[in-house]
């Protein structure tokens, strides 16, 4: 699910990124301006020497003062940088961290309208966008507007005529520019899409590598990913057929200006109205007055992206978060008449169901059926398209995360597991939890036994994503961190897929007889697991039934084909133990 298109930023919201920092920018600016002053330095003491009686003997005293304006000038310069940079790299800083306590207290629902490139993309490429801008682009503008000012002022002075012979093209560089930009932001809109979708692709297949190179798969076979590729290559080779042709009328015309200072320039020396000294300075600053103009236009497409970037910044710092007053009176979770589509296919179809506190339920049925969905829905990680969730009469997405994971507690079958100790990864919902605590956890997860035989115990180092781990201890680990945080409901989601159906059986019979008081939703496809819990039969993202285990054998079709080709396939593998036992 892509999130909500973000508003372009302005000014002002870059101003408040920069809260703070004012001084210190301005302090920047302000040494950059007198930089661009002391570039006319060194045409006054050419003017200076041309004045002069003999300038043999003012040769030295004027190299002296020319080499003294470098360093002028250099100082002045260093002294800019150093302070924007001061600026960037501060500003850096304190966007990632605000951006940091924003998606932490961000809610579920509404971070889930983010991908993972759309949110890379934010925290890193507008992050640096803005801080290059802010460390380089910003002096430089001022730098480039400063400049030609300075020395149009100068030619002014020097001889009117020349200085309006020297601006003259300007305005149809203008009009070119306008011209060969229409629609301009709207190709850069439709680039930074396609660049974001491309970025969720490449993430994807980078993923995806191992099971391609599995099934001995190449990189054509990953369709999105060459789709997205194609759909970035046709839009950027027809951004570049429409923008190169423009610009670079837009660079001949800034430099078009010397074709008629020239002949303007002789004629008024032909006149008498100018010397040759003159003319000749003239032409030295008349010909690149405008070329500081060029790194304005340059600047002027990167400030669009990076307006984009502080839009999205912005939105991101923006977003409400709940108040987390809404406390739910009971522990009854009800869902009625909820109906969520993906696109246009609709997953779930006006299922209500009612979950009483201190119960038993599995969610069955065919895959496909719709059973993820709901649990993911009744956790409060999905908006429903239709319908109404709520625990103890309160709205499920009226609750602040803190509130939600307080009461839900969700283990699915992909686990993730941070870099750290054992005991690291179980405490991230209960920081304060005993080292007794955590073993009573895991001994519930039938995780103690295995967890006491490793040399460091609970310290023993996971990797990261839990990769020195199998998946079945995986998700004992992250079942045992579920009931650490004693949860009103704990919905299980094929998070005892690993486990074989002895332990899986025994987990629920003491989650059971330990945590009365729990509710438990779970799904799995082993029904012999959970004959003892209050079946609701899925097919097509509708409820078909819901009883117990006796009655769906004796009247439900569906129940009674699943229930004995599990039967069956189960006596099999018994069977094939025993003989190859035997046989041993």
């Amino acid at each position: 699910m892509s999130q909500p298109a973000a508003p372009k930023g302005s000014w002002k919201d870059l101003r408040s990124l920069i809260r703070g920092e004012e001084p210190h920018l301005l302090m920047a600016f302000g040494l950059t301006v007198l930089a661009a002053i002391s570039e006319l330095i060194p045409y006054g003491i050419l003017w200076l020497s041309v004045q002069t009686h003999d300038p043999a003997e003012a040769l030295v005293p004027l190299a002296g003062l020319l080499f003294l304006a470098l360093l002028v000038k250099y100082a002045l310069l260093t002294g800019g940088g150093y302070f924007s940079h001061l600026v960037a790299f501060r500003v850096l800083y304190q966007t990632r961290i605000r951006l940091a306590h924003a998606l932490s207290r961000l809610p579920l629902l509404t971070l889930n309208r983010y991908s993972s490139a759309e949110l890379r993309n934010t925290l890193l490429n507008d992050v640096e966008r803005m801080e290059n801008f802010i460390a380089h682009h910003s002096v430089d503008i001022v730098s480039a507007l400063l400049s030609p000012l300075v020395a149009a002022l100068f030619l002014f002075w020097l001889d009117w005529q020349l200085a309006l012979a020297a601006l003259i093209t300007i305005p149809l560089a203008i009009i070119a520019q306008k011209v060969a930009t229409r629609g301009m932001q709207a190709r850069i809109a439709a680039y930074q899409q396609a660049s974001a979708e491309l970025d969720s692709a490449t993430i994807e297949y980078v993923r995806g590598v191992p099971v391609m190179k599995a099934f001995q798969q190449s990189a054509q076979a990953f369709h999105l990913l060459h789709q997205r590729l194609n759909a970035y290559q046709t839009l950027v080779a027809s951004f570049t057929r429409r923008a190169v042709p423009g610009w670079s009328v837009f660079v001949v015309l800034l430099n078009a200006n010397l074709f008629i200072l020239l002949p303007l320039g002789l004629w008024r020396v032909q006149q008498g109205n100018l010397t040759l000294v003159q003319l000749i300075l003239a032409i030295v600053l008349g010909s690149g007055l405008l070329k500081p103009l060029l790194r304005v236009t340059f600047l002027s497409s990167m400030l669009g992206e990076m307006f984009s970037g502080v839009g999205r910044i912005t939105a991101l710092l923006h977003n409400q978060v709940p108040s987390g007053a809404a406390q739910p009176g009971s522990g009854l979770l009800e869902m009625k008449d909820v109906s969520f589509n993906f696109g246009e296919r609709s997953v779930i179809n006006k299922v209500s169901l009612t979950f009483a506190p201190g119960n038993f339920y599995a969610l069955i049925g065919p895959s496909g059926a719709g059973k993820s969905t709901i649990a993911w829905l009744l956790s409060g990680l999905l908006p429903a398209s239709h319908g109404s969730l709520t625990l103890g009469g309160v709205p499920i997405a009226d609750l602040s995360d803190e509130t939600r994971a307080r009461h839900i507690a969700v283990v699915s079958q992909d686990v993730f597991l941070l870099q750290g100790t054992l005991a690291d990864n179980l405490r991230l919902g209960a920081e304060d939890a005993t080292d007794e605590a955590l073993w009573q956890a895991l001994r519930l997860a039938q995780a103690e036994a295995w967890v006491r035989t490793l040399p460091q115990g609970l310290e023993s180092p996971v990797g990261e994503r839990g990769v020195t781990l199998s998946g079945g201890e995986r998700q004992r680990i992250a079942i045992a961190r579920a009931l650490l945080v004693n949860p009103t409901i704990l919905i299980l989601d094929e998070a005892t897929a690993f486990a074989d159906a002895v332990t899986e059986r025994r987990f629920y019979q003491t989650l059971r007889s330990e945590r009365p008081d729990t509710t438990v939703l779970t799904i799995a496809h082993r029904l012999y697991a959970v004959q003892q819990a209050e079946l609701i039969l899925l097919e097509n993202g509708q409820v078909t039934a819901q009883a117990r285990h006796e009655e769906l054998l004796a009247h439900n079709a569906t129940y009674q084909a699943l229930w004995h080709s599990q039967f069956t396939l189960a006596q099999w593998h018994i069977r094939e133990q025993e003989t190859s036992h035997v046989a041993g």
